[in-house]
């Protein structure tokens, strides 16, 4: 579209005064509309983030009254593996070996207590926390989308996967604002461990607040298997050290 000159200071039949007056408010305007829109968005980042702060400091008292979990790990309770593959619970592991059996881990079985799932836990014990991390954040889209995403990326058996989505979507419910302050990097915390070496909240809040009902269901997890992990723990509290040696693929021949 061509802009008509009528003449000497006018333009499409205008002033030219009144056309610049025209578009210095309108360019106020479109000034105005973008700072209003800018103190919106940080109003808003700030309320999320105080969401983050107050949300988390709830969960958190939750945590600070739960029970320990070391119990968990001093427990005399084994599960084994008989030499036609199965895996049984004895109140003790002298119980075990007096039936032939071999310790696969502390505690008493699950559904993750079994070959395939204690493999993959010492094959991954330095990536898994990262790997179901990941997938648990598309626990926003509903589990459905969590269990794909173990499936792909882990590859546990089916009840043991189960479990671990139960377990995810229990973070979701109980220890969601303390675990997106940590992810947004809001909690101090750059690893799986605090400073101190204590575990970061998203791990503590999880591990006490569904951890319990978590190792229930899956019997067997890395450190009642006796394997070290990526997270920092009390090796001699935490981490069972009587699993026998070799008893992967013994109930196999």
């Amino acid at each position: 579209m061509q802009t008509e000159l009528v003449g000497p200071g006018v333009r499409d039949g205008e002033p030219m005064l009144e056309v610049g007056k025209k578009e210095r408010t309108q360019a106020c305007r479109r000034i105005r509309c973008l700072k209003i829109t800018l103190v919106v968005i940080v109003i808003l980042f700030l309320l999320f983030v105080i969401c983050l702060f107050v949300g988390s400091e709830f969960e958190m008292k939750a945590v600070r009254k739960a029970d320990d979990t070391v119990s968990f790990y001093n427990t005399t309770q084994v599960c084994a593996i008989a030499s036609d593959g199965d895996f049984q619970a004895f109140e003790n592991q002298d119980a075990a070996h007096a039936e032939g059996c071999k310790i696969a881990h502390c505690g008493a079985c699950g559904e993750c207590s079994n070959v395939q799932d204690i493999t993959i836990y010492d094959e991954t014990k330095n990536t898994l926390t990262t790997t179901t991390t990941d997938c648990a954040m598309r626990s926003f889209f509903g589990s459905g989308m969590v269990t794909d995403c173990m499936n792909e990326k882990v590859g546990f058996t089916e009840g043991c996967t189960a479990v671990w989505v139960e377990n995810v979507m229990c973070d979701l419910k109980k220890c969601i604002f303390t675990c997106l302050k940590m992810k947004l990097g809001l909690s101090g915390a750059n690893g799986n461990n605090d400073r101190a070496g204590e575990l970061n909240a998203c791990l503590e809040c999880d591990e006490k607040r569904c951890g319990p009902a978590f190792i229930e269901g899956a019997g067997a997890n890395r450190r009642r298997s006796g394997i070290v992990s990526d997270i920092g723990r009390d090796d001699e509290s935490e981490v069972c050290d009587i699993v026998d040696d070799g008893w992967i693929g013994w109930g196999e021949r």
